[in-house]
């Protein structure tokens, strides 16, 4: 880790990091955010050796104004319990909350970036309240994973969960409904930040993980794959979102990390 530097800012000013897939159109609001879909490819983007973070997870650093950013939508998530089932409605269409996303690697760690509207911030975990939460989500055997916490422990997934009461991230493992599980060796770092707005919707999350690319472990997702099945989760304490009661990607996206 290093300061920011006048020949860090100067660096990044020239700074080139490409990143291309079988993506869908741009979105009509922001030319520069790519719209995802599930079973889309993005590729994950090159820090240079040369170029250093302010901070190893700063969320709000410059260099994510040079990689590219993608949004994907977000839905309720299927019921497999009966208790999450008695919050739907027979029919009822369900409006798509947006994650911003971006995805890098530099020589030694991998990062996520993720951003998403949220008026209120909520930290707290009591009987009434709860608390703000996004979760990435990793296969460990291919795409033909279940996207809802794995397939039974031959194809498990790992996730990186970040809960905003203790604004710590969670290394944990899966292999189906009710069998999450902390991993003995927590490897994820980040950082997060609320940035509040005027106007109450337009305030945001901002959160980043890391992890190194090279680490020992069962259940770890290997990050020198070249395709890595991603799909992302967010909790909003404001709507007494927790546990299966969530926001997701309905199924997969693919992170091309082949160069």
């Amino acid at each position: 880790m290093k300061a920011m530097s006048s020949l860090y800012r100067a660096m990044l000013l020239g700074l080139a990091i490409t990143s291309t897939g079988a993506l869908a159109d741009h979105s009509e609001m922001n030319p520069n955010v790519t719209e995802v879909k599930p079973g889309d490819t993005v590729r994950v983007g090159r820090i240079p050796g040369t170029i250093y973070l302010r901070s190893q997870n700063d969320p709000d650093d410059l260099i994510w104004d040079r990689l590219p950013m993608y949004r994907v939508g977000l839905y309720p998530a299927p019921p497999v319990h009966q208790s999450v089932n008695l919050r739907f409605e027979q029919d009822q269409a369900y409006e798509a909350k947006h994650m911003y996303f971006q995805v890098a690697r530099s020589d030694e760690r991998f990062y996520l970036r993720l951003r998403w509207k949220d008026a209120t911030e909520d930290r707290a975990t009591t009987v009434d309240d709860f608390r703000d939460g996004v979760a990435v989500q990793f296969a460990l055997k291919g795409a033909d994973t279940s996207y809802m916490m794995g397939s039974g422990p031959d194809k498990p997934v790992n996730i990186w969960y970040w809960r905003s009461d203790r604004d710590q991230i969670e290394d944990l493992a899966a292999g189906g409904y009710g069998s999450t599980t902390q991993l003995p060796d927590q490897l994820i770092d980040g950082a997060s930040a609320w940035v509040a707005e005027e106007i109450e919707q337009d305030s945001e999350w901002h959160v980043v993980m890391s992890r190194p690319l090279k680490v020992k472990g069962e259940h770890q997702v290997d990050l020198s794959r070249k395709e890595i099945p991603v799909v992302f989760a967010v909790w909003e304490g404001s709507q007494n979102q927790r546990d299966g009661d969530k926001r997701v990607t309905p199924n997969w996206i693919l992170l091309d990390n082949s160069r």
